[in-house]
């Protein structure tokens, strides 16, 4: 295979901007057309008709045991021109499938989340036959984890149909091109462009390659036009160098600007949108953005939904979005595995900085094939090869908690071999700066990196998941600050990938003997809950050396196993058992269905969204408190200050919050003999209240 170098230089004249046809700018999926109609059957006998993505774990996820073993799905290919190159591309099948084209084997494929291609050239007309498979395999990731490893086609599935020569899919993910900026300044910026051409042909072709980068308006920018001869069959390595002056810069939220890179050649065009960005860790100040600093502040995610599982469409991606947007933060961990490519694409326009990771999650025994190894080096590959291009991604990830506890229940890989985390992370580690030496590659840990060997883990930054208050030194958060100083100070560059807390929002007290962490996992209260976060933004707020730091989580998501959080309470006083709340890791800032925010939410939302004013009293959904007894009203707020009213009747007010955040107001209130009416309201009108009964004990 020959590769060709195309060089467009400072030199090189800019050519005339033109006008660009508005279709042209419109928000584009891959390239391809969906095949979203699919029968599906469990036992390959009886058959319904589904629409993909879907997972078979949709309904029974929460639950104390789901579905995990084979499914079938099939669909019959459109008739089209014998001798066209045709491909399907699948985004994810989780969590791994067997292909077949009308009973022929053509591809098996490992691991739920990163894309693959299936050459059905020739098949027109043909049955599609895919076999899911979500059983464990001990020779793939993830083997075990605190989330479900569904089964399904739940990401989408695309049918690409190609002109003889055209550009391949073999090495350039979902876009078929990459593009790198491995140098970018105010000043320039340098883009180097990448393809592979193939004359899928039985002759010769010639054909003229014409390589563009337009702007956000459709303006040509650049371009270059070279002649390419192939022999048949052949393909040709091409790429593309350029250097754009004074770049429009993607600059984080403030300014998301992309451009977009294409490449045609006869009757094929590929095309991706890409952002110029340079950025920085530091271990002492953080994270920088096109030499400014950018403190990371932000939260993890799953892609699961109540009633669809994984299996997310356009529509579930962008509700899930819109919560981003309105809390305002900067950074997501898409955790535990690359997320569909769609999200991506959101974060590029909507300017977030974002972390992705392979799942290789908790294992890495004594007993562990080599298998295993192969499938965490094949995921990596398939990950950054697809997300190449995206602007938003500035960090790989390679593993998250490789723990001792994750081997003791399951029995799996044997006893954890740290010494093997060490070296298999090293040959990681170097394996993906060379995929993509741009981007920074780290791992998140949960020991503080104290098991043998760790301080010799090679990565770019060093992330570490804390619970204090929480898993352990219960009711106790202030450790956290002493833990990450310490982190800092043993590894280098520093974030706190996950902190979070079981809150069940329909679980409330208003008795400060009740307001702790329950070690039956049993009663989850909100107001608890209030107090972790309230007091790990304060710290969060006083350590700039963390490059970024992520909740988990934004939504509550099904894990089979967990059966936490379950006792309802309006009243602080009587707590009733609600199965409904079993089977799910409770930490999110909003339910699982998306529908209902929790009081933290808007503690975020007030610190990181300064475009809207935002009021919230906490506990309003607690109805009750007792009669006549004084107790701190807390308000989210980032008003500039604030007043309370007591039943119409003005009863204080704040200059400030007092505290590092500046948005924890607590406010001395005192209820009534009956129901008392609490208002809280900010300088420019915006308010919130809330009415509490009074509760009267004999």
């Amino acid at each position: 295979m020959k590769k060709i170098a195309f060089l467009l230089s400072a030199v090189a004249v800019l050519l005339p901007a033109c006008k660009k046809s508005p279709s042209a700018w419109t928000d584009r999926d891959v390239p391809g057309k969906p095949i979203e109609t699919w029968s599906f059957s469990l036992d390959g006998r009886q058959w319904e008709k589904v629409s993909v993505p879907h997972s078979y774990n949709a309904i029974d996820g929460r639950s104390p045991s789901y579905y995990r073993g084979t499914a079938y799905y099939k669909t019959t290919l459109p008739r089209y021109a014998a001798d066209a190159p045709r491909y399907l591309l699948f985004e994810g099948v989780g969590q791994a499938a067997v292909v077949l084209v009308d009973g022929d084997t053509l591809k098996t494929h490992s691991g739920a989340y990163t894309p693959f291609w299936v050459n059905v050239s020739g098949r027109g007309g043909s049955e599609v036959t895919v076999i899911c498979d979500n059983r464990e395999d001990w020779a793939r990731i993830p083997l075990t984890s605190d989330f479900n490893k569904n089964g399904g086609i739940h990401y989408p599935v695309w049918l690409l149909e190609c002109p003889p020569v055209h550009f391949g899919v073999e090495s350039f993910g979902l876009y078929r091109l990459h593009v790198a900026t491995p140098s970018v300044s105010k000043a320039a910026a340098k883009g180097r462009a990448t393809t592979l051409l193939r004359n899928a042909s039985s002759q010769a072709r010639h054909v003229d390659v014409e390589w563009k980068l337009e702007d956000a308006e459709g303006k040509e920018v650049l371009s270059c036009q070279v002649p390419v001869d192939l022999t048949a069959g052949e393909a040709q390595e091409l790429e593309w160098n350029f250097l754009l002056q004074k770049p429009h810069l993607w600059d984080g939220m403030a300014d998301p600007y992309l451009y977009q890179v294409s490449v045609r050649a006869g009757e094929d065009v590929a095309r991706t949108q890409i952002g110029f960005r340079w950025y920085s860790l530091d271990r002492d100040k953080g994270f920088f953005l096109n030499g400014k600093p950018y403190p990371l502040r932000g939260v993890c995610m799953h892609q699961d939904k109540e009633g669809i599982a994984s299996a997310f469409r356009k529509a579930d991606i962008d509700a899930d979005y819109e919560l981003v947007r309105e809390l305002g933060c900067n950074f997501l961990r898409l955790a535990h595995y690359p997320h569909n490519d769609y999200a991506f694409r959101l974060c590029d326009r909507m300017g977030i900085v974002v972390q992705t990771e392979i799942p290789w999650v908790n294992n890495c025994g004594t007993e562990a094939p080599d298998a295993y190894f192969t499938d965490i080096f094949n995921q990596m590959r398939e990950m950054v090869t697809s997300l190449y291009n995206h602007p938003s991604i500035c960090f790989w990830g390679m593993w998250n908690e490789l723990d001792t506890w994750s081997h003791e229940p399951y029995k799996v890989h044997g006893k954890l071999d740290s010494w093997r985390v060490v070296r298999e992370t090293e040959k990681l580690y170097r394996y993906t700066k060379k995929l993509d030496p741009w981007r920074s590659v780290g791992l998140t840990d949960d020991s503080v990196f104290q098991r043998e060997g760790y301080t010799q883990l090679k990565a770019d930054y060093y992330s570490e998941n804390r619970y204090h208050g929480w898993y352990y030194d219960y009711d106790h958060f202030e450790g956290l600050t002493g833990r990450m100083e310490w982190i800092r100070d043993r590894m280098g560059v520093t974030n706190i990938s996950e902190y979070g807390v079981g809150v069940n929002p329909f679980c409330h007290t208003w008795n400060p003997e009740l307001i702790r962490r329950d070690r039956s996992d049993s009663l989850h209260v909100e107001e608890f809950g209030n107090l972790f976060h309230e007091s790990y933004a304060a710290q969060i707020a006083r350590m700039p050396f963390l490059n970024f730091t992520s909740i988990w989580i934004l939504s509550d998501f099904a894990v089979a196993r967990r059966q936490e959080g379950f006792m309802d309470s309006e009243d602080g006083v009587n707590f009733t058992v609600n199965e409904a709340r079993k089977y799910t890791n409770d930490k999110g800032l909003v339910t699982r269905d998306k529908k209902l925010r929790k009081d933290a939410f808007y503690l975020y939302k007030s610190w990181w969204n300064k475009a809207v004013e935002t009021v919230h009293i906490t506990s309003k959904r607690l109805k009750y408190r007792p009669a006549g007894e004084p107790f701190t009203l807390t308000v989210y707020s980032n008003a500039p200050s604030l007043e309370l009213f007591c039943n119409g009747e003005k009863a204080g007010s704040l200059a400030e919050s007092g505290e590092p955040t500046g948005v924890v107001w607590k406010f001395d209130a005192r209820m009534g003999d009956g129901p008392t009416t609490f208002r809280v309201q900010a300088p420019d009108g915006t308010f919130d209240e809330v009415t509490f009964d009074a509760l009267r004990f004999d």
